[in-house]
């Protein structure tokens, strides 16, 4: 029963702050704070009653709070990607034991399933730019103008952008210049766009428009708790994917 509780209440709150930060980028912590004392509550009744003990509840928060403020202060993890991750823990410390995986495998710390299934999402909408940009190239678009971008910078710049018409230019907190103006005439390009200064990308964005430049590349930052949500889902119908694909590689 609670178990049903705890899916409920996270895909609520997974759900909700999706939406809400494709749309704004904005998300207030009293999502977090309620969502995660609605779990706290659960743990603590189950706790009470026996259920589950005390360390198979503390280690997976202990892990997701630790990665989730490394990847935070690596700059990898936003703010609500933090309390996000680790509020989904306190829901889901552990398989609710309600679904059974398809795939039969999950993580003996649960965290990590959802973790790595999130970063297997991330991964996919990384090819689905390469397609796009493909799909660009073949249709005769010349998507490079500048000569001088050496291949490997292509490489990593058609899976992490895309060319945009700067008429159709949202912006931050959306779209971050990933080519810069340069002072001989060609631009130059950045594959780790700067998410923190708002001001500092439209100021990039208005000299580029300033300069006759009609198209640009830029990264759009899709939320990564779209991705999150994702792999909560993928980690309760079908499992841990990628350690299912370790074990039967190694066994």
């Amino acid at each position: 029963m609670l178990g049903s509780v705890r899916i409920l209440l996270s895909l609520i709150m997974l759900g909700y702050s999706s939406w809400i930060d494709l749309k704004t980028r904005e998300i207030y912590d009293l999502v977090w704070i309620t969502f995660g004392g609605l779990g706290l509550i659960i743990t603590a009744y189950e706790l009470y009653a026996g259920t589950y003990s005390i360390m198979s509840f503390g280690i997976p928060l202990v892990f997701s709070i630790i990665v989730s403020f490394a990847l935070g202060y690596l700059g990898l993890f936003g703010w609500a990607d933090v309390l996000a991750f680790i509020a989904l823990t306190i829901l889901n410390p552990f398989p609710s034991g309600v679904i059974i995986p398809s795939l039969g495998i999950v993580s003996p710390i649960f965290p990590i399933t959802i973790f790595s299934n999130s970063a297997m999402a991330g991964v996919s909408f990384a090819l689905v730019l390469l397609a796009r940009n493909i799909s660009l190239a073949l249709k005769g678009e010349k998507i490079f103008l500048n000569n001088k971008v050496s291949l490997i910078k292509k490489f990593v710049l058609l899976f992490s952008g895309y060319r945009l018409d700067l008429a159709n230019l949202k912006g931050p907190p959306f779209q971050y210049p990933l080519e810069l103006p340069s002072n001989e005439g060609d631009s130059e390009f950045v594959l780790m766009p700067d998410i923190q200064d708002d001001e500092a990308a439209w100021d990039i964005f208005n000299q580029l428009k300033s300069s006759g430049i009609k198209k640009t590349w830029v990264s759009y930052t899709l939320p990564y708790l779209i991705f999150i949500t994702i792999g909560y889902i993928l980690s309760l119908f079908l499992g841990d994917i990628a350690l299912y694909f370790i074990t039967r590689f190694l066994f």
